[in-house]
């Protein structure tokens, strides 16, 4: 038995590797270059770069022309002596106006082709076209005005511009600020010359008041949502680099052979570098972090943008003290992702080609959080990194009982995931195929030959995965490509079957056919107990009234948005409308055989190989979630997927999933319509709630909860000889059975 499995890690031997850790990576010049000396010099390099970039770069002052200067009205004067009014020279800004005679210009060609030259040719951001229809009269009088014109085009000017010059927005902007305040005193002129003195209080019959917050809170608002982000950055940044060079970097000196030859533990061993990894994660992003705000308060400074003379400044100390609490996790976290990520590498360089996928999936965790709306609550507080995120700039915000509220889920989250993470790590560490995977070269030729004359009962692990990533994006683009909703009841089985078909049943037969030898066995096509069939759609049966309540709990926290629910009304509709049997046909009998074949047979079968028995429950049911559409529907699949995976590996047999499935989107189909059906006692089991849809009695979720708990202790009765076979089934050594990873020296082509 692994040493691992009967000792417990001793603290004295872990404090000893990490020791040697932390004292090997202090003697690389590389590593403290990284850490301690490139955020003590990046940060003022970017910021005295910043301020001489601010002294010689100023604000684009745009250049507007007005055409149609003598069609413009002398009462009240916008121009005077071809300059703008002195009363409109605050309105303009540092715009530059210049003027021109509509008959002026009009002797050379069109005034609108000459305006489209000006702006197009970069001589001016924008035009002002005063026609001469636009004259001082018919302001003064509308007595003399067409009435059968059109309104849009009495008394316009036309505005040309380039909608991708730089400085068109601020033009156009400038321009709209004085020909307001120009209209506002045409109408005051017109008033008084009807009779009307007090015509201030007409024009403005309110006025608006601005209050700002104080600049500490401004910074704090500001600096909640970078300071986290810059942090996490380099949290991961920090991790990676490290754990590629004591995981890879030894295999290349050859001295992770020694180190794993010692008395010491594979825990101990993952632990002693996971605490050397954490720390210097967590040095890299407080130093980094610290030469950002002593940079940022200088520049600030300098600049006049500090509390004293500006609205921003630095961060307060108080944020700086929320982050470090919540950084040592989230260090922790990505430590123990690029531990284990690092161990799959075999040289250095492998290991940095790594770097950009990880990152790539952790960066939405934290890009998330930064998004317009995105606050602290019970939905947020369970996504993994972000909900650390928002908790930690509610704390900075001093929403402290907010934050309160929320810090057992976000811990729970957090620590949750970083056990998982570690025993990810330990797990690839207590692999010796991983830690010292084959270097020959790859050939595809061999590889492809191998595939069919090495072919093995059930599939590897390696293309269980494939056939999920297929499936997988094959949906993507499924979805992507539909772009209406059918109008019947064809176009709707078209829109059902294309996927289930085509997308997921189809990758897991070609690939069952091409890779396996069995497809019994690769579906798990076996006879369990003959109680097991009759309980499982009992199962299903009592377990729907849980299933729903979930669903209803999922909704109440990741609510359905008002545009997803429009969308979403057609086909409701449509599936309302049609006929009970071919909605049971098309929306539980049909997804129940494609998806528990595809995910609960090929995928898991090959999963469990090599005693994977908890990764076949859990990536199937991950999987079997991410293919449906909606994120509620996703997280609920996921946890009946959990469900459906325990049954699968206790049974042997694909069956009992398959009655579980199709018992479970019958019902759920069917739910609605049974008020509408008449059935005596149906009131017993359904209500209609207060929306009008239909749920269940509180009581009979009760009950049916107590039944389905019974089924899933018979079930828990039940063990599967045939997975324990598969269990102790190794994948075998790929250079040993793979001639296609052989040496091409050695002729093996």
């Amino acid at each position: 038995m692994n040493r691992s499995e009967t000792h417990r890690p001793r603290l004295k031997t872990v404090a000893m590797i990490y020791l040697r850790e932390m004292r090997d990576q202090l003697r690389d010049r590389r590593t403290i270059f990284t850490i301690a000396i490139l955020p003590m010099v990046l940060y003022p390099l970017v910021g005295t770069l910043l301020l001489q970039i601010a002294q010689f770069t100023q604000q684009h002052a745009p250049k507007i022309c007005l055409i149609g200067t003598e069609n413009l009205p002398q009462q009240p004067a916008l121009v005077v002596d071809e300059l703008l009014h002195e009363r409109y020279h605050e309105s303009r800004g540092n715009a530059r106006f210049e003027f021109y005679e509509w008959r002026q210009l009009a002797r050379e060609d069109a005034v609108a082709e000459i305006a489209q030259r000006f702006v197009r040719d970069e001589h001016y951001d924008a035009v002002l076209l005063v026609p001469p229809e636009f004259s001082i009269r018919s302001i003064r009088s509308n007595d003399d005005a067409d009435p059968s014109a059109d309104p849009s085009d009495i008394h316009s000017v036309h505005i040309v511009t380039d909608p991708g010059s730089d400085g068109a927005a601020v033009a156009v902007d400038r321009i709209y600020t004085v020909l307001g305040e120009w209209r506002n005193d045409i109408v005051a002129q017109r008033l008084v010359d009807s009779g009307i003195e007090q015509h201030q209080n007409i024009l403005k019959p309110f006025s608006v008041e601005k209050s700002v917050t104080e600049a500490e809170g401004g910074n704090t608002m500001l600096w909640s949502k970078l300071l986290p982000f810059v942090m996490l950055i380099w949290a991961m940044t920090g991790a990676f680099y490290p754990a590629i060079d004591l995981v890879a970097g030894e295999k290349e000196r050859g001295t992770l052979e020694t180190l794993l030859c010692s008395p010491a533990l594979r825990s101990e061993i993952v632990w002693g570098k996971l605490g050397a990894v954490t720390t210097f994660s967590t040095l890299t992003a407080l130093l980094n972090v610290f030469s950002m705000m002593v940079t940022s308060s200088l520049i600030f400074r300098q600049m006049g943008l500090g509390a004293a003379g500006g609205s921003f400044g630095p961060p307060p100390m108080a944020s700086m003290m929320w982050l470090l609490l919540a950084l040592l996790p989230l260090s922790a976290l990505f430590s123990a992702l690029a531990l284990a990520v690092a161990a799959m590498a075999r040289s250095s360089k492998e290991g940095q080609y790594y770097l950009m996928p990880l990152m790539m999936l952790a960066l939405p965790l934290v890009l998330l959080p930064m998004m317009p709306g995105m606050n602290l609550n019970t939905g947020t507080a369970l996504i993994p990194v972000s909900g650390m995120f928002l908790l930690v700039r509610a704390l900075v915000e001093g929403q402290y009982l907010l934050a309160l509220m929320h810090l057992p889920m976000v811990a729970g989250v957090t620590f949750g995931c970083l056990w998982l993470a570690t025993r990810w790590a330990q797990r690839q560490f207590e692999d010796e195929s991983v830690l010292f995977g084959g270097t020959d070269q790859w050939e595809l030729r061999s590889w492809v030959r191998h595939l069919w004359r090495d072919r093995q009962a059930v599939p590897s692990p390696v293309q269980s995965f494939a056939c999920g990533a297929v499936i997988l994006v094959g949906l993507f683009f499924g979805k992507l490509m539909v772009s209406e909703m059918p109008n019947g009841l064809g176009g709707l089985t078209k829109l059902i079957l294309t996927p289930q078909i085509g997308l997921i049943l189809a990758p897991a037969v070609l690939m069952a056919i091409v890779m396996t030898t069995s497809l019994r066995q690769t579906f798990r096509v076996r006879m369990p107990h003959l109680a097991a069939l009759p309980i499982a759609l009992l199962l299903g049966v009592s377990l729907h009234p849980s299933y729903v309540t979930l669903g209803q709990w999922i909704s109440d926290i990741y609510p359905i948005s008002e545009q997803t629910q429009a969308a979403m009304k057609p086909m409701t509709d449509m599936i309302g409308s049609a006929p009970l049997w071919n909605v049971i046909l098309l929306f539980a009998l049909v997804p129940a055989i494609c998806e528990e074949l595809a995910f609960r047979g090929f995928i898991f079968s090959g999963l469990i190989r090599g005693g994977g028995r908890m990764r076949a429950v859990v990536v199937t049911a991950v999987m079997f979630g991410a293919s449906h559409g909606l994120l509620q529907q996703s997280l609920a699949a996921t946890v009946m997927g959990l469900l459906l995976g325990w049954i699968a590996l206790r049974t042997g047999s694909l069956l009992p999933c398959l009655l579980v499935h199709f018992t479970n989107n019958a019902l759920s189909v069917t739910l609605p319509r049974i008020p509408q059906m008449g059935w005596s006692g149906a009131d017993l089991f359904v209500t209609v709630a207060a929306d009008g849809s239909a749920t269940y009695q509180p009581l009979w979720v009760v009950m049916a909860s107590g039944l389905a708990f019974a089924c899933l202790t018979y079930f828990y009765t039940l063990r599967s000889t045939a997975d324990e076979e598969a269990g102790e089934l190794e994948v075998a050594d790929s250079c040993e059975h793979d001639p296609g990873l052989q040496p091409v020296l050695s002729g093996n082509l």
